[in-house]
C-alpha cells in the first residue's frame, strides 16, 4: 500500500473516532446540564431565594464567588450564602460541594400589631406595611416643627421608599452637616426597620427635654430611612413579615447592587434596580457627610474597605468611631453581645469581600463617611426582644451620629463676591482613594478625622489654591476654618458662574436662566433626588415651563460648552 492511501485511512479512522468522541461527550453534557435543571427545579420549586453553605479554600476563590452569589457570613473556612435560581445556576458550575439550608425564615411566626385592635404600640411587635407607612408619616404630623417625611421613590412592586428629616428649623436650609441612617437592605434582617423606627421616634419625643438630643437636632440635618426594601420585607403579603426575603422582588440583591470602587457601575452584572436609582439620587441631591447602614446575621461593626485590601485613608478614625459604637453597645447589654472579631468590630474585607454594597458606594462615589452596622446574630428575633436590642444600641446610634459634629468644619467663598464656592479640602500627605471632602453648594463643608495636626488644602477650578499648615485638632472636638479663595487671572473676561442668573423664586411657572456660555445641557432635581426634567441645549438663555412641577425646592445641574458644570436650587412656589 502506497503511503498517500495509508495516509488517507488513517484520517478516516482518525476523523470517526473523534466524531465518535464528540458525539460521547455531547451526550455527557446534555446529561450533566439535565441533571443540573432537575437539580434547580427541585431546588426553586417554592422559593426565589435559596440558603446554602459551602467550603472555600482561599480568599481569591471568595473573591471571585462574591460576584456570583450573595455571601451572608464566613465562619473560618465556611461561607454562608443567598443565591437566586441564576445566581445557583452560576454557582454550580464551579462544582463545589454545598449543603441547602433552610431559609432563616422558614421556622419564624411573628407577631404582628394590628392597629384595628391594638391602638398602642409598645415596640413589642413587627408592623404590617400599612402601620409603617402611617407611623412614619404621624412623625411629621405629631412633630411638624422638626420632623418632615418624604418618599425618595417607589418599589419594584409600588411600595414607597419612606425617609424621615429631623432638624430644627427643617423648612431652612441651614449650616449644618447631614447624616443619613438606612436600616434593612435585606429585607429578612427585621430587627434593623423597629430600631431605626424607635430612633425616629426618640429624637421626636425627647427633643426639648434631652440635653444630647438637643444638640444632636439643632446642630445637624438628620436623614432616616427605616425600610430600604419593604418588598423583601412584606415578600409575603402587607400583614406579615413572616415569608421576608432577602433580596427585593426581582430577586436581587440591594446591597450587591450599588457602583463599586473596584468592579465598576454593575459588578452583579445586573441592572440598577428602581431602589437602588432612588437612593444613588438621593445621595447625589443630598450632600451626607456621615451614613450607616444597618443589618443582622452578625453583631459587628464593619468599616471600609469591602471590595479592596488597601485601608481607607482614615483607617484610624474608622477604628476609633466603630470602638466607640461596639464599647457602648457592650456598657448597655449582656455580657457577649457585640464582642467578637477585634472586640466587636471588623474591617469588611477582612471579613469578607463584597462587590456593589453601598457602604463604599458612599464613601467613593459621595466622599461620605459610611459604615455599616450588623446588630443582632439572629436575622428574626421574638418580638419580645425587640426592646431589648433598642437597649443595646440607643447610645451608641446617639454617639454615632453626634461624631458628625467633630473635626474640621467651615465655609469656603469667593473672596470679591462673597459667593460661597463649591470647592476641593484635601488634607495633605493623607487623603488617597477619593477620601477628600467637598464643600456644598453653599460653600459649607465637614471634615470628620481623627485628632492630630494636619494640613488643610483647599482648591477649585478657576481659583488660586489655599493651604492651612499646622491644624491642630482632638477628639470630640471641632475646629471652624474658613477660606475665601482668589479667583485666578485667565484672560477671560466672564465665566460662567459669575454671570449665571436663575430667577428664584420661579415666577409664572418658568423657569428662566441665561448666561454668559452656551447650556450644553440641563437636569432638574427634587429635593429628595428624583430626575425630574432632562434636556440638551446650545444656547445662552432658556425658559422652561414647570407648571406641572409640585411646588418646593429643585436642583438644577448646568453642563455648559466649556466642559464646566455648575449646581443651583430654585423655588417653586
Amino acid at each position: 500500500m502506497s503511503l498517500p492511501h495509508l495516509i488517507s485511512r488513517i484520517s478516516k479512522c482518525t476523523k470517526l473516532f473523534i466524531l465518535s468522541f464528540l458525539m460521547l461527550i455531547n451526550f455527557s453534557i446534555t446529561k450533566a446540564q439535565g441533571g443540573k435543571t432537575q437539580i434547580l427545579d427541585e431546588a426553586f420549586k417554592s422559593a426565589k431565594e435559596r440558603y446554602f453553605s459551602f467550603s472555600f479554600e482561599s480568599r481569591d476563590q471568595l473573591n471571585q464567588l462574591s460576584k456570583i452569589i450573595s455571601i451572608d457570613k464566613v465562619e473560618k473556612d465556611k461561607v454562608y450564602a443567598y443565591a437566586s435560581r441564576a445566581d445557583f445556576d452560576n454557582f454550580f458550575n464551579t462544582h463545589l460541594d454545598y449543603e441547602l439550608l433552610d431559609h432563616p425564615n422558614t421556622f419564624f411566626h411573628a407577631e404582628m400589631f394590628d392597629s384595628k385592635l391594638k391602638k398602642t404600640y409598645a415596640w413589642d411587635q413587627y408592623l404590617m406595611y400599612e402601620d409603617y407607612v402611617d407611623m412614619m408619616y404621624q412623625f411629621a404630623n405629631d412633630y411638624p416643627a422638626i420632623c418632615q417625611v418624604f418618599s425618595i421613590g417607589q418599589t419594584v412592586e409600588g411600595r414607597e421608599l419612606l425617609v424621615a428629616k429631623i432638624s430644627d428649623n427643617i423648612d431652612v436650609s441651614e449650616a449644618e452637616p447631614q447624616f443619613f441612617y438606612s436600616g434593612q437592605i435585606h429585607g429578612d434582617e427585621l430587627v434593623t426597620s423597629i430600631l431605626m423606627l424607635r430612633l425616629i421616634d426618640y429624637l421626636t419625643t425627647n427633643y426639648g427635654t434631652d440635653e444630647q438630643v438637643n444638640k444632636l437636632v439643632n446642630s445637624i440635618e438628620i436623614w432616616i430611612n427605616p425600610l430600604a426594601n419593604p418588598d423583601g420585607l412584606y415578600a409575603g403579603g402587607n400583614t406579615t413579615v413572616n415569608y421576608a426575603t432577602r433580596f427585593n422582588a426581582n430577586s436581587i440583591d440591594l446591597n450587591r447592587n450599588f457602583p463599586d470602587p473596584e468592579d465598576g457601575e454593575h459588578p452583579d452584572g445586573k441592572s440598577w434596580q428602581t431602589e437602588t436609582q432612588h437612593f444613588m439620587n438621593l445621595a447625589e441631591a443630598q450632600h451626607f457627610v456621615m451614613s450607616a447602614n444597618t443589618h443582622a446575621g452578625a453583631e459587628v461593626v464593619n468599616y471600609p474597605w469591602d471590595t479592596w485590601t488597601v485601608r481607607h485613608a482614615d483607617d484610624n478614625w474608622w477604628q476609633f468611631v466603630s470602638h466607640e459604637y461596639a464599647d457602648t453597645a457592650q456598657f448597655y447589654s449582656p455580657i457577649g453581645y457585640m464582642d467578637g472579631f477585634n472586640d466587636g468590630i471588623t474591617n469588611g474585607i477582612d471579613w469578607y469581600p463584597i462587590n456593589g454594597g453601598r457602604q463604599d458606594y458612599m464613601n467613593y462615589f459621595h466622599h461620605c463617611r459610611e459604615f455599616t452596622l450588623e446588630q443582632s446574630t439572629e436575622k428574626h428575633i421574638s418580638e419580645s426582644q425587640l426592646p431589648d436590642y433598642w437597649d443595646y444600641n440607643r447610645q451608641a446610634l446617639l454617639n454615632y451620629l453626634e461624631q458628625v459634629t467633630y473635626g474640621f468644619n467651615g465655609r469656603i467663598t469667593d473672596l470679591e463676591t462673597g459667593d460661597p464656592i463649591q470647592a476641593k479640602i484635601e488634607i495633605d500627605g493623607h487623603d488617597f482613594d477619593e477620601s477628600f471632602v467637598l464643600s456644598n453648594q453653599d460653600g459649607y463643608y465637614y471634615r470628620p478625622i481623627k485628632a492630630g495636626l494636619y494640613t488643610l488644602n483647599f482648591s477649585a477650578d478657576e481659583y488660586e489654591s489655599v493651604s492651612k499648615t499646622n491644624q491642630q485638632i482632638a477628639d470630640y472636638d471641632s475646629k471652624t476654618i474658613n477660606v475665601q479663595l482668589q479667583k485666578l487671572n485667565t484672560g477671560i473676561e466672564e465665566n460662567t458662574i459669575s454671570k449665571i442668573q436663575i430667577t428664584n423664586p420661579v415666577h409664572n411657572h418658568t423657569l428662566h436662566i441665561i448666561s454668559s456660555l452656551n447650556i450644553k445641557q440641563i437636569k432638574i432635581y427634587s429635593i429628595l433626588g428624583q430626575l425630574i426634567y432632562s434636556s440638551q441645549y446650545n444656547t445662552k438663555e432658556l425658559q422652561i415651563d414647570i407648571q406641572n412641577f409640585r411646588p418646593g425646592i429643585y436642583i438644577t445641574k448646568l453642563e455648559f460648552s466649556n466642559g464646566e458644570h455648575i449646581q443651583q436650587r430654585f423655588i417653586n412656589p
